[in-house]
């Protein structure tokens, strides 16, 4: 495999990964805001919850994939190994 080969699916690992990774949030946000306002007394809150989870996933994946991302470029061999070196 060449270094633009590893690279290139280094990205797109890392890209579905962010994908899966937002779109779990968002379905884990959306159930518990469903389960919860309902108890508090909140009801019809129907395009609120959905706005807001959608906006939870997206910050919160931001800081998942910000840590990792940080985590692993700690790595000295990872740069290397994918071709990230420039």
């Amino acid at each position: 495999m060449t270094k633009n080969s590893r690279r290139a699916l280094f990205l797109l690992v890392a890209t579905v990964a962010n994908m899966l990774l937002t779109i779990i949030i968002i379905v884990v946000v959306f159930m518990g805001l469903n389960l919860l306002l309902p108890l508090i007394g909140i009801k019809n809150a129907g395009p609120v919850i959905i706005i807001i989870a959608f906006l939870a996933g997206i910050v919160l994946s931001f800081i998942v994939y910000s840590k990792i991302l940080k985590y692993l470029r700690k790595r000295p061999d990872l740069e290397e190994r994918f071709g990230l070196l420039k």
